[in-house]
């Protein structure tokens, strides 16, 4: 059978100057060194706090991973620093991508009144009036919208005789779709009616000509938006595209500094003083200890030994809270 190896505890000091070098040349392997949070093994009233942390890397990941939508950036070496350069070329790449951003939204909205109103059209199909003339009617109430099959049994059973006429222009499932013609005078009393009949009306946005003209004009114009959409896209491929060379270490970069920053969470700090505490695996201590001592200023104190069971459990309790 065999065994997992024993998991020790370490727990390292120093001058709170050399958090950052600790975590970047120590804590960065996640497949070894497994930090735990100090204060939750230390009193905060003995004077221990949790380090002041700026996020502003965390941040500008968050920031490029949301430019490059459902792109990605290729895994490569982090650049050394954010250098002046890179960050104009990142200021002058968002803006670029705003402006995208912005005229992909516009195009959307539009295609979404088109294809919301050509669906609705659509169902008006049939009527050979055009629509701005019945809007203009001074003394009838013109109302489009859908009567169920039993409303309409019912128009034509217990309404024929009133003044209300109800033009048929198309069908599906969820009913007759048409429209509802009735004299203003007696508007408010056919709207009872109509009620009664489950008729729904709609409201169709402003467009001149029949239904079928209407509905072949907007259906030209989403070819259009969505042509000019598909070239929106392409524009913003290929400024990644091009940005791709520098933005890629420097998306390895600030990934790299904002996993510093999440460590940095753990740590306890009492005046200039740090406190960090890790997880190792026995066979990695060795290694793990040449690091520290490799900074200098470091102490380092190896704690009681656990079983992984004993490890694990406490790992999850960490968690929890």
């Amino acid at each position: 059978m065999l065994f997992e190896p024993k998991m020790q505890l370490v727990w390292v000091n120093g001058p709170i100057g050399r958090l950052t070098d600790f975590l970047e040349r120590c804590c960065l392997d996640q497949g070894t060194v497994h930090p735990a949070r100090a204060l939750d093994n230390m009193n905060p009233a003995a004077g221990y706090a949790a380090p002041e942390t700026s996020g502003k890397w965390s941040a500008l990941v968050a920031r490029l991973e949301a430019d490059v939508g459902e792109d990605s950036l290729p895994l490569t070496h982090p650049c050394e620093e954010f250098s002046p350069r890179q960050r104009q070329l990142l200021e002058e790449l968002e803006h670029q991508l705003a402006e995208s951003d912005a005229d992909l939204k516009l195009l959307n909205d539009q295609l979404i009144l088109c294809r919301t109103g050509s669906e609705q059209f659509r169902q008006f199909s049939g009527l050979e009036v055009p629509v701005d003339q019945l809007e203009q009617c001074r003394f009838v109430q013109v109302r489009f919208g859908c009567m169920p099959q039993r409303g309409l049994e019912m128009l034509q059973r217990d309404y024929s005789k009133d003044c209300l006429l109800f033009l048929p222009c198309g069908q599906n499932e969820q009913g007759c779709w048409g429209v509802c013609l009735t004299p203003m005078v007696e508007a408010a009393r056919m709207d009872g009616v109509l009620a009664e009949l489950r008729f729904e009306p709609v409201h169709l946005p402003g467009a001149a000509g029949t239904p079928a003209q209407i509905v072949e004009n907007l259906d030209r114009n989403i070819r259009l938006l969505e042509a000019e959409k598909a070239a929106a896209l392409d524009h913003r491929a290929a400024l990644w595209l091009q940005a791709k060379p520098w933005a890629a270490p420097l998306y390895a970069l600030a990934c790299q500094r904002a996993r510093v920053e999440e460590l940095r969470r753990c740590a306890a700090v009492r005046g200039e003083r740090f406190f960090y505490c890790v997880w190792l695996r026995q066979p990695d201590l060795a290694a793990f200890e040449a690091a520290c001592r490799g900074l200098g200023q470091l102490d380092l104190l190896p704690d009681r030994v656990l079983a992984r069971r004993a490890w694990e459990q406490e790992t999850a309790r960490s968690e929890g809270k």
